[in-house]
């Protein structure tokens, strides 16, 4: 019967296409492998703030400094302990079949392009940085902007994704 008001209100039929199935099987993966990236990303990057490498990156009159390396090193930290807090978040909605899920999944992957871009635009201004760049570094934006192309717009329109995150 809850069914049936809720499909009147939203005007969206629910027979056979809510639940924790089809293509949002993919998604859940995907959501719980999030955070395991997020960590060795963070994990990676907390090297810097060893403090052999920190003084040669931060310290004026070294070899490697230059002024943009301690905000972009403490940035990517904070951005990266963020998106780790929004998969986290999102895991906790996606499973619990909030309401709420479909817009946070949505500004988890906007973020999270926007964290890659946002960082290939500021380390081309660190010479050191700009020489390490590599295609992988490309190629991990261009796979964040394609899954972004591809899931936003399934959040968006989905008979499933609107049947299944009710409550």
């Amino acid at each position: 019967m809850t069914m049936i008001l809720e499909s009147a209100k939203t005007g969206v039929t629910t027979s056979g296409v809510e639940g924790l199935r089809g293509w949002l099987m993919l998604v859940g993966v995907g959501f719980c492998l999030a955070p395991f990236r997020i960590l060795k990303t963070i994990i990676e990057g907390a090297k810097a703030f060893e403090a052999d490498t920190w003084v040669v990156l931060t310290t004026p009159g070294t070899k490697a400094y230059h002024p943009l390396w301690a905000p972009v090193i403490i940035g990517e930290t904070i951005l990266n302990v963020l998106l780790l807090a929004g998969a986290l978040l999102a895991i906790y909605l996606f499973f619990k079949k909030r309401r709420a899920f479909p817009r946070v999944a949505i500004g988890f992957l906007a973020a999270g392009l926007g964290v890659l871009i946002l960082d290939l635009i500021v380390l081309q201004a660190i010479p050191a940085a700009r020489a390490q760049i590599g295609a992988s570094d490309i190629g991990g934006v261009a796979k964040a902007g394609l899954g972004a192309a591809i899931w936003i717009p399934y959040f968006i329109r989905s008979k499933r994704v609107h049947a299944t995150f009710v409550r």
